[in-house]
């Protein structure tokens, strides 16, 4: 759109905000933004790549929040899944803001929130899809009922002075839930009935032709395979994924074996699922992970985090025989019930080669259709969606570039013009002004790193640690005439998974010249150990790039002789 032709008097348009959530499938964060009121939806987590080193997980960037926290009017979250709700006590750790969810994602947030000491003084409102709806600043909001792949997922029908805005996020329509109602299509219908200006809905299974198929459809796999299994069985999925949980748990209990769950994250869902009935199987059903090698292993079936191969995961420290409690036998069934998201597939592969190396039959998507239904609706799913909502404007989120180009080609060619299908990437922002949506650029965002030592890992550090774990370290040592109060002419050098030094003897001699060289020409800052380190490691960088080809980290060390 022609953005010059944009003179509406911005303060009285809606914005929608992506903080996180579009060209990504994790850390969703969306805020909705009206003169002085702010309205946010979800606030999750990211998984890191393999190249995140000593990053456990990623969250959005909250400047934008922080800065405008004076309108902010709550946070609403659609269901309980770590990248729409994982982030919120990192969050609650800079500013309290009032949550609004459903029971279940309540008492999910309620864990993570003691675990912080961040309970006490915060606000948890629980939404109810059949009770009227509520109101966040001038916001009007409506919650309805959607199918995924955990309980009490919600859309929400945002009432706003532009008009009405649909937000919802992961969903299906599944005919024969496992243990939710189907998705509200009569309440769905009628919040839309006065006009729709847009659809913000989630397009991760856009190149999926037809309908995603039910939950219920997996049961039977899991009956085929846990029957069968002759010695421990293993099963793997989102920690979150309460529905598969539930499954395994069926299949376990009609062939006698007890479950064990693998994981203080998982142990707690389940807990929590079966406080609230979605699990209703007595405790005895259940072995604590201590002690669990004094059972029968052949009577057991473990529930694990790993899914995605995250590195220090249940399952990856079972592969690797490194887990306290859990020792895999030889032919051990390790069931993936669960398919890589966009970023994670050459962790998943690796993980399933070293339980492979380590005796397990591995049963995974290539091996076996059956074992993981999508919680995302497909192109049929997205189609009765738009047909029954009617906006004007189509807005893909929860998905790759890709895959929200595909969605846009998806409702081009039901009838959407082209410039009515938006995409989004993160800091991009969607103005709607009498009718009409403008779309531009409103502000940069990063992504921030998390560490289970230090809290905020800073893209310098992440760095550093690739290029250690990639080239290695060199170490310079310059030595420093106390008396003369000058440099040596010479340096000691250490390296370390850079060059094997009895072995680059030429290399290490060219670099000492290269130091020599550099503290000659510093006589005048030898004052200034700060200035000289910053020119050996210039000149260290030059002469490797230009010799090897590679860049170790480089670290010049100053001592007094």
């Amino acid at each position: 759109m022609n953005l010059n032709s944009f003179t509406q008097n911005k303060k009285k348009d809606v914005k929608l905000i992506v903080i996180g959530g579009t060209a990504d499938v994790q850390k969703n964060m969306f805020v909705y933004e009206y003169g002085n009121d702010i309205v946010i939806f979800d606030c999750g987590i990211g998984f890191p790549g393999r190249d995140a080193f000593g990053v456990d997980l990623i969250i959005p960037d909250f400047s934008y929040i922080l800065q405008n926290i004076n309108k902010v009017r709550g946070l609403v979250v659609t269901h309980g899944h770590e990248d729409h709700f994982g982030a919120i006590p990192h969050l609650l750790k800079e500013v309290r803001i009032p949550i609004y969810c459903a029971k279940i994602v309540a008492e999910l947030l309620k864990n993570k929130l003691k675990e912080g000491n961040l309970l006490i003084g915060t606000s948890l409102n629980i939404i109810n899809p059949d009770g009227p709806s509520f109101n966040l600043g001038v916001f009007k909001i409506d919650p309805f009922r959607v199918n995924h792949s955990v309980p009490e997922s919600l859309g929400f029908a945002i009432e706003t002075p532009q008009g009405t805005i649909f937000h919802v996020s992961d969903y299906k329509f599944d005919w024969t839930p496992t243990m939710d109602k189907q998705f509200d299509i009569p309440k769905a219908v009628k919040l839309a009935q006065n006009g729709v200006i847009a659809l913000c809905s989630d397009c991760l299974g856009a190149t999926s032709e037809g309908f995603t198929h039910s939950e219920r459809e997996i049961q039977k796999t899991f009956d085929e395979y846990i029957g069968n299994a002759k010695e421990q069985v293993f099963v793997t999925t989102m920690s979150s994924n309460i529905s598969r949980i539930k499954m395994v748990v069926d299949a376990s209990s009609k062939v006698g074996r007890k479950v064990v769950i693998g994981g203080r994250s998982m142990d707690q869902t389940v807990e929590i699922a079966r406080r609230l009935g979605y699990i209703p199987y007595p405790k005895e059903t259940f072995v604590p992970i201590r002690g669990c090698q004094s059972y029968a292993q052949d009577k057991l079936t473990y529930i694990v985090a790993g899914c995605y191969g995250q590195q220090g995961s249940a399952l990856s420290r079972i592969a690797k025989d490194e887990h306290k409690h859990i020792k895999l036998k030889k032919g051990a069934t390790v069931i993936f019930s669960a398919d890589p998201i966009p970023g994670t597939v050459d962790l998943v592969n690796e993980l399933i080669d070293k339980l492979t190396l380590a005796g397990a039959e591995v049963i995974y998507s290539a091996v076996q259709e059956n074992l993981h239904v999508s919680g995302h609706g497909s192109q049929g799913d997205h189609i009765l969606l738009a047909s029954l909502v009617r906006p004007k404007y189509f807005i893909p989120i929860g998905g790759t570039i890709s895959l929200m180009r595909a969605y846009s080609n998806n409702m081009v060619k039901i009838g959407a013009p082209q410039e009515n299908v938006l995409e989004l990437l993160e800091g991009d922002s969607i103005s709607f002004s009498r009718g009409m949506a403008y779309k531009h650029h409103e502000l940069d965002t990063h992504d921030v790193f998390i560490g289970s030592q230090v809290d905020v890992v800073s893209p310098v550090v992440l760095k550093d640690r690739k290029t250690l774990s990639t080239d290695g370290i060199f170490v310079a040592i310059l030595k420093f005439d106390r008396e003369k109060r000058e440099f040596l002419n010479s340096a000691e050098i250490v390296s370390r998974g850079f060059v094997y030094m009895k072995e680059s003897k030429e290399l290490i001699r060219g670099a000492e010249e290269a130091i020599v060289k550099t503290l000659q020409g510093n006589k005048r800052k030898s004052r200034d150990w700060v200035a000289v380190k910053d020119e050996v490691e210039k000149t260290l960088y030059k002469y490797f790039q230009k010799t090897t080809g590679r860049t170790p980290l480089i670290l010049p060390v100053i001592v007094e002789a």
